[in-house]
């Protein structure tokens, strides 16, 4: 045979192959194709994945079964109840079967569960929202059953679209009938057994993002039958709820995530995600506030006592136990301790009002023991605690008024001295502290912003004084405000620059920016042309005097 010949006989070996492989592909034979040298056109064409079209025809005929037993029940051939139940078995059947495929290719595996879930999902809204064949509680019941198997059913084969999918779906379906059939209770102890089966998945390390919708949609449930709970009356339509449902409710969804923040960090020892930190966070936001929102009297103050010693819990687990080999987990557990303890010192004093003297004590504790254990973490916390005893106080809101207009009453000085008392001593604690240089800017943050409390209340009381001390009365509010705004820059400069304290500098900049801000909102609207001149005055000094100021030695 000549050399033209062997050549001609390969092309036509070639042609033949590609023939067989594409008349197998066309037929879905799933015969592993041989290699070989694909045309152009063959690589740009569009193909469909392995027995793609025996499986939609498979799909079809489901749907078809499905419809047969809907037509069945209408006909009176059978009865709502076992049509529905028959329904849910078919579904249940085409779940398995997804369940016993091949993991690989994963596209009949897909299509599969879908079918399932377009026979379940319309069924239960069907027979629960609009026909009532099935009650709420079933349903309810089905749903967490349901997602359980699946779960199950995948676990073997580690297959990730089956719980992808049926999780997706149960969540969905039970936060839809939720508010279809203000039903709050039963769907939302299905959305919490959906989470805790997810939870537990992702524990054993079966995880995805289709956890963190049912997670939002469990917080909101409970957010919602808190809410109806709470309420005096009773909404058009809602189903009556017990007292204790909220609280049920509420303690689930806190023992869910609590138990997963534990076994995740202190047992798996892995490290939080930014998810998990937030859905906890939102948990405890959740739970301990429904739970305030729901009882009161003794019961009020016992939730504080739990929350308190639940705050402290958190911040031994975060210094003592997970440490700063993690030091996401370390601040998450820290930040979880902060959130509690606030909730703990709030309630047993909501009545009183004077829960913030106490987080002013909390402040003063955390500056001292993060100065003596150099956890600077620590001292944010009081920080934090401060800020908000001060917002509380009303000593925060009060100088905006006196330094803007100096119409306001008169402090309650006890209030502003034990405020800047606790500020100041906080201070010091913070200030005398030698952190490392990854603790430097945590300790600046925390010393800044107790600096601006006490400089921020300590205005707006001069402004007052000030104004109330005026000779005769009709005081220039305004001009008032912008002199002690200016004194109280060119004070901190030089305090800032003896002491060599970067933040009290940064301060300038602030309370200057806020001095321009009324020159031109207050000082140019309403002062008359003699005290608007002194305002001018006394800003473009202050400009001129602060560079000079703060060029003896910069620190910034």
């Amino acid at each position: 045979m000549t050399e033209p010949d062997i050549g001609a006989l390969v092309r036509d070996l070639q042609d033949l192959q590609r023939r067989v492989q594409n008349l197998e592909e066309r037929l879905g034979a799933g015969v592993e194709p041989v290699a070989s040298v694909a045309t152009p056109a063959t690589e740009a064409g569009p193909t469909l994945p392995p027995n793609a079209l025996p499986t939609f025809g498979r799909a079809v005929l489901a749907i078809a079964g499905a419809y047969v037993l809907r037509t069945l029940t209408e006909m009176g051939v059978l009865s709502p109840v076992a049509g529905v139940t028959l329904g849910l078995v078919y579904g249940i059947v085409w779940l398995i079967v997804a369940a016993r495929l091949p993991d690989k290719p994963k596209f009949p595996v897909a299509l599969s569960t879908v079918t399932s879930v377009a026979i379940v999902a319309p069924l239960l809204w069907e027979a629960s929202a609009r026909l009532n064949a099935i009650s709420s509680w079933a349903c309810a019941a089905f749903l967490a059953g349901y997602l359980i198997l699946g779960l199950a059913l995948s676990w073997s084969k580690q297959s990730v679209v089956i719980p992808a999918i049926v999780s997706l779906t149960s969540a969905s379906v039970a936060a839809l009938l939720l508010l279809a059939t203000h039903e709050l209770y039963p769907f939302t102890l299905a959305l919490l057994v959906l989470v805790a089966a997810l939870e537990w998945a992702a524990f054993r390390g079966r995880q995805g993002a289709w956890r963190w919708l049912a997670a939002a949609l469990a917080d909101l449930a409970v957010v919602l039958l808190t809410f109806i709970a709470s309420r005096p009356e009773l909404p058009e339509g809602y189903a009556v709820i017990p007292a204790h449902a909220a609280l049920t409710a509420q303690g689930l969804l806190l023992l869910i995530y609590a138990a997963s923040a534990v076994t995740r960090t202190l047992i798996q020892r892995v490290r939080f995600s930014v998810l998990e930190t937030a859905q906890t966070t939102a948990v405890l936001l959740v739970s301990m506030g429904g739970a305030a929102a729901t009882v009161s009297g003794d019961a009020s103050a016992a939730l504080g006592l739990f929350a308190l010693a639940a705050g402290l819990a958190c911040y031994v687990l975060s210094f003592f136990v997970v440490g700063l080999a993690i030091k996401w987990n370390f601040r998450a557990w820290a930040t979880f301790g902060l959130l509690l303890v606030l909730a703990g010192t709030f309630l047993p004093f909501s009545g009183s009002r004077r829960y913030w003297i106490v987080w002013c004590g909390c402040a003063v504790a955390c500056c001292w023991i993060a100065t003596a254990t150099r956890r600077p973490t620590l001292g944010l916390h009081g920080a934090a605690y401060l800020l908000l005893g001060a917002l509380a106080s009303g000593n925060m809101v009060q100088p905006l008024s006196r330094i803007f207009n100096g119409l306001d009453a008169a402090p309650r000085w006890w209030s502003v001295a034990l405020l800047v008392g606790s500020a100041v001593v906080a201070w010091i604690a913070v200030a005398n502290s030698s952190p490392g240089e990854t603790a430097h800017w945590r300790n600046l943050a925390t010393s800044s912003i107790l600096a601006a409390i006490v400089i921020w209340v300590l205005a707006g009381a001069a402004a007052h004084g000030l104004v109330a001390a005026w000779p005769g009365g009709g005081a220039p509010a305004e001009t008032v405000g912008t002199a002690v705004l200016t004194l109280l820059s060119i004070v901190l400069a030089s305090s800032g620059v003896r002491w060599q304290r970067k933040e009290l500098v940064w301060l300038v900049y602030g309370l200057m920016a806020l001095a321009a801000w009324k020159l031109v909102a207050r000082d140019f609207q309403n002062e008359h042309n003699l005290a608007l001149v002194a305002s001018l005055l006394l800003y473009g000094g202050t400009l001129i005097l602060l560079p000079r100021i703060l060029q003896r030695k910069a620190l910034v």
